[in-house]
């Protein structure tokens, strides 16, 4: 398990502070990661389709990217005194998500770190257009992180199915406990590993008997779920982590691990997102934007190794 040596910081330009730009000092100083901290920016005033050329657009933008570069100097200044190697970039995008994606391409980090702003009496956090793209599109992990300061030693879990189908599905469940140790061993703690097992949509799949709901049938739920704590503590195992860090618990995935992350104080929650179409309706509504949208601690949002995707 490689630690991690650089981390890409998203600044939001109209905050001094910020979750992402505290946790992510925390995470450089105890690895010794450099960070940069990027502020990608759009005004429709300012877009390079309103037929400008470039030398034109440079200079229409500069007094823009003057302002930012005095806010991301202060934050730099504040890093270099923690110890924490550091540097700036102010980019012009639209859509935004593109423009980080494209200094994700170019600076090749092994953590995105970005503000997941909340709001409203129930406390969810508020995902934008460009956070939605960054959940479905950024190749390496990303950190969404809530207001909320983090625990010393830090609280982390790793959301897994071990009954994936499929060898890409067992592949991601690799990169998340990975990323959630690397994540939880830089401060001092050890993640759990956590699988939602739910009666809903099992079947009999017994040959020559037509499929039937087994969520009556207690002896046979029983056999599955001994079967599902087994692979659980299997792949818990490979990754030199005891049976004691699995959780396996019963419920509806979208409302089981909200629900297990505020029970257990959880500062970060590791998730897996495969993007199986680059249509923005087949992620929004499906089981992970659900999850998502309803969890209340970080989240850190994993893909496929390259090889596997």
């Amino acid at each position: 398990m490689d630690p991690i040596r650089q981390i890409l910081t998203i600044v939001d330009p109209t905050q001094e502070d910020s979750a992402a730009v505290r946790k992510s000092l925390r995470l450089a100083q105890a690895t010794g990661a450099a960070v940069e901290f990027l502020i990608c920016d759009f005004a429709p005033e300012l877009d390079a389709a309103r037929f400008l050329d470039a030398p034109t657009l440079s200079v229409a933008q500069a007094p823009v990217a003057a302002r930012h570069q005095v806010h991301l100097d202060r934050l730099a200044a504040r890093a270099r005194a923690a110890g924490v190697t550091t540097s700036t970039c102010v980019e012009f995008a639209n859509p935004l998500h593109e423009g980080v994606l494209a200094r994700v391409a170019a600076t090749a980090p092994g953590l995105v770190v970005k503000d997941a702003h909340v709001h409203g009496p129930l406390v969810r956090a508020f995902f934008s257009y460009a956070d939605w793209h960054l959940v479905r599109d950024c190749p390496v992990p990303l950190l969404l992180t809530r207001p909320a300061e983090w625990h010393a030693p830090l609280r982390v879990a790793a959301a897994v199915d071990p009954n994936h189908p499929n060898d890409l599905g067992a592949t991601v469940d690799h990169a998340i406990i990975d990323a959630a140790g690397r994540v939880a061993a830089a401060l001092g703690g050890t993640p759990a590993v956590v699988h939602v097992f739910s009666t809903a949509n099992l079947v009999s799949l017994e040959p020559g008997v037509a499929t039937a709901p087994l969520g009556t049938d207690l002896a046979a739920v029983e056999v599955l779920r001994r079967l599902h704590r087994t692979q659980l503590e299997g792949i818990a195992a490979r990754h030199g982590l005891a049976a004691s860090a699995t959780r396996l618990i019963d419920g509806i995935v979208s409302y089981a691990l909200p629900s297990y992350a505020a029970e257990a104080g959880l500062d970060v929650l590791a998730l897996g997102v495969i993007a199986r179409s680059r249509l923005h309706d087949r992620f929004i509504g499906s089981t992970a934007h659900r999850v998502l949208d309803r969890i209340g601690c970080d989240l850190l949002i994993v893909k496929p190794p390259p090889a596997a995707a």
